[in-house]
């Protein structure tokens, strides 16, 4: 028994590692020699494989656990096909922001790198997490790797909490929009350009506040979820301050990247017309999703007499909730 348990043991870290070293180079290289012209941007074409990688890994994780459920756990009753089309679309989209051409003309224009950012802020987060990743992909995973992570989990009691914590709404809002302000401060965009660790750390901190922002909207049930009032307010308050920095990018009388000076010129733009495109990309398209978003909150609201669920009425019972793992979702003992 405690040789079987070494080798899962084994081939879990295996697997885990295998993630880790995939997703650790995601957010791209920086762009500091990169002055793409438009006859040239397919030819620029560079995709860093691991962001390959880590997106087939994840999309065969999840096809299997997609497959799992529909088999033996309820069917599409329990994991709906809009669902899993929601995943899958969230999965392209990062696709595109992070090994397309799209993130090659990032180093050219600040209108593309905007448009990249916008995408893992508000776009990838919510589709993602609208297709129940955690719990399906544990249903991807072989039995015993399953078995043997969901007992490790509900053995330690610090996981869990540091969830909990992260995940509390006011602290996960704070995070996501002091995280795009501090980006987008000159001296350190300006640094993220240049630098490929720090441009690293500038994506990895969207990413990462962005989906536990979206994680308190979307994924809670029970005890620990938001009040629909209070998710709609939060929405519409991320809109406002997005708005706030789109306005003040758009209306700037000078570039606040003087790195792309130069650069411009050869999409036939100006520094300052870039500029004020990226703005209205932050003040206009970004507004509109956590819009959208707000009123289908409100139209589930006043459709549930009970003040129902805000986005996930409830998690499937998946082979995973059955054996007690609720996806981070749950209330923290």
């Amino acid at each position: 028994m405690d040789r079987s348990r070494d080798l899962t043991s084994r081939r879990l870290c295996l697997l885990l590692g295998a993630v880790l070293a995939a997703l650790a180079p995601v957010p791209a290289l920086a762009h500091e020699s990169q002055a793409v012209a438009p006859t040239d941007l397919w030819h620029a074409w560079q995709p860093d494989p691991s962001v390959l990688i880590g997106a087939l890994l994840a999309g065969w994780l999840y096809a299997r656990g997609t497959a799992t459920i529909w088999r033996h756990a309820g069917g599409r009753r329990a994991l709906p096909g809009w669902r899993v089309f929601c995943f899958w679309a969230g999965l392209a989209a990062l696709v595109l922001a992070l090994a397309s051409p799209l993130d090659t003309l990032a180093g050219t224009l600040f209108s593309a790198h905007m448009g990249q950012h916008l995408l893992l802020v508000a776009v990838v987060p919510p589709l993602m997490l609208l297709g129940l990743p955690l719990l399906v992909v544990l249903d991807g995973l072989p039995r015993g790797w399953r078995r043997w992570l969901v007992d490790r989990w509900q053995a330690r009691e610090w996981p869990g909490a540091l969830w909990w914590w992260l995940t509390q709404p006011l602290l996960a809002w704070v995070l996501n929009a002091a995280g795009v302000w501090v980006w987008h401060e000159p001296t350190l965009y300006q640094a993220a350009v240049r630098h490929e660790a720090i441009h690293i750390c500038e994506h990895l901190t969207f990413l990462i506040t962005s989906f536990l922002f979206w994680w308190c909207i979307i994924q809670p049930v029970g005890r620990r979820r938001l009040d629909p009032g209070l998710a709609v307010l939060s929405l519409f308050i991320m809109g406002m301050q997005g708005a706030v920095l789109g306005a003040l990018l758009t209306f700037w009388p000078q570039p606040w990247y003087p790195i792309y000076v130069g650069r411009t010129i050869l999409w036939s733009m100006s520094a300052m017309s870039d500029q004020r495109l990226a703005g209205l990309m932050m003040w206009i398209p970004a507004g509109a999703v956590y819009m959208l978003a707000g009123l289908i909150l409100i139209g589930q609201w006043l459709g549930d007499d009970e003040g129902g669920p805000v986005v996930a009425p409830a998690q499937p019972r998946t082979v995973a909730t059955a054996r007690g793992i609720s996806g981070g979702s749950g209330d923290h003992p």
